[in-house]
């Protein structure tokens, strides 16, 4: 019997409790595909899940059974189920789970989950794409409608999303400024954008360089809601895509905030915009998203910054990078490369 291995949390706790455990290779169900997996990212949503902060409230020490984080899989199709007829053995294909299971070896998915990676794209770069350039490409265009010639914030620039956005707001010809600690300006800069000492008054700069305001601000934290609402110019858009703890009492005060100033009659708006909410709405319009990120990838459009790279057995390492905050673009976790 052949074994696979993947990452469980049997309790929850920091870094120390992911723990890579054996099993049996999956077989795939009627019209389901076994991919050997090769590649998913680290995201701050992986160390909620991990810590617990995800768990309902009143959760006990341990989840009901051992959960495997990582919300996306990009690796090589082993074998079909039955009813399966657009995929085949040895394609290259990304997915987008959602909720977790990318921490794994080897998965098996519905066929209308995933898509096939054309030739000439890395699995590492494919595994970007799948969370955070789709949320950038969604922010920008569906949530902001940003057009050519706009100008636009992005707080806490230099992470895997902000690097995103920056990249696909160049290609969009917009204005952007780029908030980041000062030893990473340099980089902001080579996006295209005007880097803003975040750890400064950052209000006050880009009030500077923009008196009236910009058109649209995105804020992945929601640290100061109303901070970020005021760098809007009238019809400005702003855009919150997480925030700084999913913790209720700090979350749904800056919800309560949101809301509130949706209700203001001066024009500008405010919203919050969840790609995996979106995704379990209709998860066919993420294939078609991938469709266009790939051609960008390909024509070198956009070039995904990769932090750092750990194999599944360093997965510990790759969860205390992820919260030293240092890294600068996105840290992957890399399975069956030898």
């Amino acid at each position: 019997m052949r074994m696979s291995k993947k990452v469980a949390i049997a309790r929850y706790g920091g870094p120390e409790v992911l723990e890579i455990i054996e099993s049996p290779v999956p077989e795939p169900k009627p019209g389901e595909v076994l991919i050997r997996n090769m590649a998913s990212t680290v995201s701050i949503g992986d160390a909620w899940i991990r810590n617990g902060q995800l768990a309902p409230p009143f959760r006990k020490k341990t989840p009901k059974s051992p959960i495997t984080p990582g919300s996306e899989v990009v690796g090589i199709i082993e074998k079909t189920g039955t009813g399966v007829s657009d995929f085949r053995p040895g394609q290259l294909v990304a997915a987008l789970t959602v909720f977790g299971g990318g921490y794994s070896e080897h998965v098996c998915l519905e066929q209308n989950r995933i898509v096939v990676v054309p030739d000439g794209i890395e699995p590492d770069d494919a595994a970007y794409l799948a969370l955070n350039y789709v949320l950038a490409y969604r922010m920008l265009h569906q949530a902001a409608k940003v057009r050519k010639g706009e100008s636009i914030a992005v707080l806490g620039a230099s992470g895997a999303i902000g690097t995103a956005l920056l990249q696909m707001g160049k290609i969009s010809g917009l204005n952007m400024i780029g908030t980041a600690s000062r030893t990473k300006h340099g980089f902001i800069s080579s996006l295209g954008a005007h880097p803003v000492d975040r750890h400064a008054d950052y209000l006050r700069e880009i009030k500077n360089i923009h008196p009236d305001g910009v058109d649209a601000v995105f804020d992945g934290a929601a640290a100061d809601i109303g901070k970020s609402y005021g760098l809007l110019k009238r019809n400005g858009r702003l855009i919150v895509y997480g925030f700084v703890s999913p913790k209720p009492s700090q979350m749904l005060p800056s919800l309560m905030r949101l809301m509130a100033l949706r209700l203001v009659p001066n024009g500008k708006k405010a919203a919050f915009y969840s790609l995996l909410f979106a995704h379990r709405r209709n998860p066919l319009l993420w294939r078609e998203d991938m469709s266009t990120l790939f051609q960008l990838l390909l024509d070198q459009s956009i070039r995904p910054v990769i932090a750092h790279r750990f194999p599944l057995q360093d997965i510990q390492a790759a969860h205390e990078t992820l919260e030293q905050g240092s890294a600068t673009g996105r840290i992957i976790v890399t399975m069956n490369r030898s």
